[in-house]
């Protein structure tokens, strides 16, 4: 059996909080790269 004292469910926490700041952090990055890839194909274009 597991004992669970405060400490436990704060670390619990930090952890989860973590786990979501890096999903966070990875989402904005590929939200870059989906822009950086617009800018590069509107730049290449050629409007008539």
């Amino acid at each position: 059996m597991k004992l669970i004292t405060p400490f436990t469910i704060l670390t619990q926490n930090f952890h989860t909080m973590d786990l979501i700041r890096d999903g966070m952090k990875n989402r904005r990055l590929a939200t870059e790269r989906l822009h950086d890839d617009y800018r590069k194909i509107y730049k290449n274009h050629k409007f008539a």
